[in-house]
């Protein structure tokens, strides 16, 4: 005689139920994990490339005489790049330009020559040593810009040099912030000078400054800039403070983001004060990843699972 099949009791029932509920609640802990570390992966290299490529167009309306008055023929017409970094020149312009390494007077000089680029067209060359490119269109030569390629440990090293020759204690504000970390992100903003060149900008969360820093100016000149307000933000009243080589500036004129301010021949430091500055999102990124691994580790530690769940 067959016996009869007895179904489970109620208690064993209810204990099978909470045991699935915390085998999903371990898989979505799990799952949470690998879609976070699949999120960083993800974020990482637009982060922390920043300086791995510049891109700078051709000006709209290039090819006609004008764009030298103000510094604007190639957009920016400097950028400051690490040694293994690449600029990309795209030609925005409805005519063909050539991206040729040189001057218009002494004529190419052999470091590289992109041929005609046409409309719509890009050209890109990687700087693999450190110094200052001069670039110019050999079809517009009117068309100048330069390159200042620099190893990221000599930065600090050129601005202490230049402090210890010229301004000693005036510059040492500027070599703490450099030592603080401070990090090169004229890629951020547009920004042109009439006289000298502009070695690097920095921004200092510290004191709500961003700090633009002057190589080679022999003359009178005007830095026109386009300040991005995801970095700095302007005081209540929409203005910012200008300082020049640390003396109060008035001298300059403000057209809603940008600014006209004027220098003097030997002008080496300007700053902008606003009422919030905030570090450069490479360095936003980092924090943000070290607060999702030590949330993962938390995590996995509390609950004892795996990031990878059991199929």
């Amino acid at each position: 005689m067959a016996s009869a099949k007895t179904l489970p009791s109620v208690p064993n029932q209810i204990n099978v139920v909470i045991e699935w509920i915390f085998l999903m609640q371990k898989t979505a802990y799990s799952l949470f994990g690998l879609l976070a570390i699949f999120s960083l992966i993800a974020v990482a290299p637009s982060a922390f490339g920043d300086h791995a490529s510049v891109t700078v167009t051709n000006a709209p309306g290039s090819s006609t005489p004008g764009c030298e008055a103000t510094n604007d023929c190639f957009i920016p017409s400097m950028v400051t790049i690490d040694v293994g970094s690449e600029v990309i020149w795209e030609n925005t312009d409805n005519a063909a330009h050539t991206i040729t390494s040189g001057t218009p007077t002494d004529g190419p000089d052999g470091h590289w020559d992109s041929s005609l680029v046409m409309a719509g067209g890009s050209f890109s060359f990687m700087f693999h040593e450190a110094g200052s490119y001069d670039y110019f269109c050999m079809v517009h030569p009117w068309m100048q810009g330069m390159v200042m390629v620099s190893a990221e440990e000599e930065h600090g090293d050129e601005m202490k040099h230049g402090d210890e020759m010229k301004h000693g204690d005036e510059m040492k504000h500027g070599d703490d912030h450099a030592s603080g970390g401070i990090e090169d992100i004229s890629d951020q903003f547009t920004a042109t000078v009439t006289s000298g060149v502009i070695h690097h900008i920095g921004a200092n969360s510290d004191d709500d400054t961003l700090i633009v820093h002057l190589f080679d100016a022999k003359d009178d000149g005007e830095l026109k800039i386009v300040l991005n307000r995801d970095i700095i933000t302007p005081f209540d009243d929409g203005t910012y403070f200008v300082l020049v080589d640390n003396e109060e500036n008035e001298d300059f004129e403000q057209m809603g983001n940008t600014l006209h301010i004027q220098y003097g021949p030997g002008a080496e430091r300007i700053e902008i004060v606003g009422s919030h500055v905030v570090p450069e999102f490479g360095t936003i990124a980092m924090i943000v990843l070290a607060v999702a691994i030590v949330s993962i580790i938390a995590i996995t530690a509390k609950t004892r699972i795996s990031l990878v769940p059991k199929i």
